[in-house]
């Protein structure tokens, strides 16, 4: 693949993945409105969820860079 096939690519994942992120965040601030919760505990459940995401992004790094070492292993 050429690099700016790559860069394409990767910006175009990048545009996406923002998208998703700005709609899951109005998503959430609209349910949040209507609970009316104390701004303490919106701003726990933001910190709680943005936590999981780091922990399962971590996770999901951790396993692809594994997968790259058993396959040198492989080879």
């Amino acid at each position: 693949m050429r690099p700016i096939h790559l860069l394409g690519l990767l910006l175009w994942r990048g545009g996406l993945l923002l998208v998703a992120g700005s709609a899951i965040y109005y998503a959430c601030t609209m349910v949040l409105r209507h609970w009316r919760l104390p701004a303490l505990v919106e701003a726990g459940l933001g910190l709680l969820l943005s936590g999981l995401v780091l922990v399962l992004l971590s996770l999901v790094l951790e396993r692809m860079a594994d997968l790259r070492r058993e396959r040198g292993l492989r080879a």
